[in-house]
């Protein structure tokens, strides 16, 4: 099979490949698989918009390839993924120089 040559497409053409091809990827087997990849390439503190429709809330990260992706999030998965980044923002930033803590069997308590 021949690919288009893309470097000799518009923005507006490359746009509706994409398009196209992920409408497609979407219909085909196997699925993508749901378990998270061992390695991904990933944007840098990508542009973000949440808004919200009935009880669901509409996220749109913005990839620069992949241009604007929006998600539905139903309210049991906004509330668990409040959990996690609230939980990670509350952690105290790791040094690159710092020492590793040291593990114990426990004894403490934690507040």
């Amino acid at each position: 099979m021949a690919l288009p040559d893309v470097k000799q497409m518009s923005t507006e053409d490359l746009d509706a490949l994409r398009d196209a091809i992920a409408l497609e990827r979407a219909k085909r087997e196997p699925p993508i698989p749901m378990e998270q990849p061992k390695t991904m390439e990933a944007a840098l503190d990508p542009r973000w918009y949440l808004s919200s429709v009935d009880s669901n809330s509409i996220l749109q990260l913005r990839h620069p390839g992949h241009g604007w992706v929006g998600y539905v999030l139903p309210p049991a998965s906004r509330t668990q993924l409040l959990s996690f980044l609230l939980q990670q923002a509350l952690q105290p930033p790791v040094r690159p120089d710092a020492a590793q803590p040291v593990v114990s069997a426990g004894g403490g308590t934690i507040h």
